[in-house]
C-alpha cells in the first residue's frame, strides 16, 4: 500500500488504562494479600511482632476477620466482636467508595 496505513494498524485500538489494570490485578492482589495474611495473627500472634509491625497490623483488615472468626469458632456471640465487625464494615465502605470512583463499565 503506497502512502497508506496497513489494515492492521488502522484497526489496532489504543490500549487503555483499564486494560492494563485488568492484566495486573492478580499479581498486585497477591502482593497485597500474602503480607496481610502473614501479619494477621493467623499463624503468629500479633503480640509477638515488633511494635512497628503491630501498628501496621492494626491498620489492615485481616486481623479483624481472624479475630471475628476465632471468636465465632469458640462460641462467642456477635456482640463480643462488635469492634471487629465495625472495622470490617468500615473497610467494606472504603473499598466500595474507591472502586465506584476508579472502575467504570464501558
Amino acid at each position: 500500500m503506497a502512502g497508506g496505513r496497513s489494515a492492521r494498524s488502522r484497526t489496532r485500538r489504543r490500549r487503555k488504562w483499564s486494560d492494563t489494570t485488568a492484566r495486573f490485578a492478580q499479581p498486585v492482589g497477591a502482593l497485597v494479600l500474602y503480607p496481610m495474611i502473614a501479619l494477621s495473627g493467623l499463624f503468629v500472634p500479633a503480640e509477638a511482632l515488633p511494635p512497628w509491625l503491630q501498628t501496621v497490623t492494626r491498620v489492615l483488615p485481616m486481623p479483624y476477620a481472624v479475630s471475628l472468626l476465632r471468636g465465632i469458632w469458640r462460641g462467642d456471640g456477635w456482640s463480643a466482636h462488635l469492634g471487629d465487625v465495625a472495622a470490617l464494615g468500615l473497610v467494606l465502605a472504603v473499598c466500595i467508595a474507591i472502586s465506584s470512583r476508579v472502575f467504570r463499565w464501558e
